[in-house]
């Protein structure tokens, strides 16, 4: 009896071995959208709701959002916003490192990870919502959307973020 539940079986896990694994469908996307002012205030728009802060901004430091990370190919900032019951962290990296200068003025084209050897003009964003459980959106490799860098007539940067985004979850 005991054989025949292991060839049973056997049977069984040959079957699905042979099965073609299903393709994935598409990544379901969410539109993002985000204003990050001299002023240091940061607002976020994403899944029908709206994070704000005023003063959360950490890394490249605003007037000019000069550059304060040495030795890395890459920069950026990020700012905690928050929300009628929760709250937001949304991260923007970008390529190329701008260490004491201010951020350059222009349209970066989107990338899932900004890497050593990503060119200038590419960022990445990630937008980590409280009520996703740990899971972030993130932007995707030649993702829809963009960061737009303006400079208004003080020199001071304003950021534009447009971009469609995907749940990313940890594995494990």
């Amino acid at each position: 009896m005991r054989l025949s539940h292991l060839a049973a079986s056997a049977a069984i896990l040959a079957a699905l071995g042979c099965k073609e694994a299903a393709a994935p469908g598409a990544l379901p996307t969410f539109h993002l959208t985000a204003a990050v002012t001299e002023s240091n205030d940061c607002t976020v728009n994403v899944m029908d709701k709206t994070y704000a802060s005023k003063g959360q901004i950490r890394g490249d430091v605003p007037i000019k959002f000069i550059g304060t990370v040495a030795e890395k190919s890459y920069h950026g900032f990020g700012c905690w916003v928050a929300t009628n019951g929760g709250d937001g962290d949304l991260i923007v990296l970008f390529s190329g490192n701008n260490l004491g200068k201010p951020l350059d003025v222009g349209t970066y084209a989107l990338v899932h990870d900004v890497l050593d050897d990503t060119p200038r003009m590419f960022a990445s964003i990630s937008f980590r919502p409280s009520e996703l459980g740990g899971d972030k959106l993130r932007s995707i490799e030649n993702g829809t959307g963009s960061v737009v860098v303006d400079s208004i007539a003080s020199g001071a940067r304003r950021i534009t973020v447009n971009a469609d985004v995907v749940r990313w979850g940890a594995v494990f």
